[in-house]
């Protein structure tokens, strides 16, 4: 693809993606102030990739540094608070500028942060983790989780700009890219026949080169966003397997030492709400195995029992999408052909997590 970076507009926001990525970002902050600018990281991303991006842009070496946890279980309004705290000490102002570096979780955290202090100041998301490129950076989502529910908490604010860079890839481990890889499927599942079909060709671990497969997944997103902005109807085709993997990955908060991961978690919801397309809107049952076999080429099967299925679907029933005490969900008819709003009842939900718990939607 070459050093050239490719641009793509998300409500107004411009992404940039590429190996020259973060040479545009250093002439977007040339206007700052180095006090004037903060850094938001987890102790991760701070070790791993804060030292090449000031590489990268040797004016960001005096720029503040706000270091958090890292994990989902940090993603709470307590921890807001602490840095807002921070932010308020360090003497930043709605004319600052708060650049989150890292994965979903901080460009969540970071942008729900910058949008409520001083009742908003402008922030930049520069994610490193596949996820936060191709899907949660981008759009304007942010928020915190409440009791372990996911995303209970939040608004809908567009970042300044966002630059995906992905060199930052090299640093994460295979989980990592896997969970971002799980986004990956989805949206080709709800909207690109032809991307899912250069993602069977070979598993995750054999992909080298991904910028052009995050610039087509970007693409998707931005295609969504663009006409529904504000996620009254057509942008929530990209819930699909959120659903069910929001409660699994609640779930496993909940239950685990070691949690799913937010991509993990959502193949796992793919795998139930794939099932649950075949039923209900009778996709092909040689489609549904296509994609489940491929998922679990890919993915660990995460082990449930009878037991773990009523607090799953306890969770489904919390989820934020549904309306009037029904559950809505994004479903496919075929690839790339994605229908949101399906309701689904509680005992199509328990037969896809039986079939999901004993693998036989495999088979018949």
């Amino acid at each position: 693809m070459g050093r050239k970076t490719k641009e793509l507009d998300i409500a107004g926001t411009t992404i940039t993606i590429g190996y020259d990525a973060l040479t545009k970002l250093s002439s977007e902050i040339g206007s700052f102030n180095s006090k004037d600018i903060f850094l938001l990281a987890d102790y991760n991303t701070a070790e791993y990739c804060l030292p090449k991006l000031v590489k990268c842009i040797p004016t960001l070496a005096d720029a503040k540094r706000i270091i958090i946890e890292p994990g989902e279980e940090y993603k709470t309004i307590e921890t807001c608070e602490k840095v807002w705290t921070q932010l308020a000490a360090t003497g930043a102002n709605r004319s600052s500028l708060l650049i989150n570096i890292g994965g979903g979780v901080i460009t969540d955290l970071g942008g729900f942060i910058a949008s409520t202090f001083h009742r908003g100041m402008a922030f930049i998301n520069v994610p490193t983790t596949l996820m936060a490129m191709i899907d949660a950076a981008l759009g304007g989502k942010t928020g915190v989780d409440l009791s372990s529910l996911k995303n209970m908490v939040g608004l809908i604010v567009n970042p300044q700009s966002v630059y995906v860079w992905p060199d930052f890839l090299l640093t994460l481990p295979h989980r990592y890219m896997l969970s971002g890889y799980a986004e990956m499927l989805k949206h080709a599942l709800i909207a690109d026949q032809d991307l899912w079909k250069l993602l069977l060709k070979k598993p995750m671990a054999l992909i080298r080169d991904w910028e052009e497969l995050i610039y087509r997944a970007a693409s998707i997103k931005a295609d969504v966003v663009n006409n529904d902005p504000l996620e009254k109807g057509r942008r929530r085709v990209l819930n699909f397997g959120h659903t069910i993997g929001h409660a699994f990955e609640t779930y496993s908060l909940r239950h685990d030492d070691h949690p799913l991961s937010h991509g993990e978690a959502v193949a796992m919801g793919i795998i139930c709400e794939t099932y649950i397309s075949y039923r209900v809107l009778d996709l092909p049952y040689s489609v549904r195995d296509i994609i489940i076999k491929h998922i679990l080429l890919n993915f660990n099967h995460y082990k449930i029992d009878a037991k773990a299925i009523d607090e799953l679907i306890e969770f489904v029933m919390l989820d934020k999408k549904n309306r009037s005490g029904n559950v809505l969900m994004t479903l496919i008819k075929d690839i790339g052909h994605a229908l949101e709003g399906q309701v689904c009842n509680t005992a199509i939900i328990r037969e896809s997590l039986f079939r999901y718990s004993d693998y036989k939607g495999l088979k018949d």
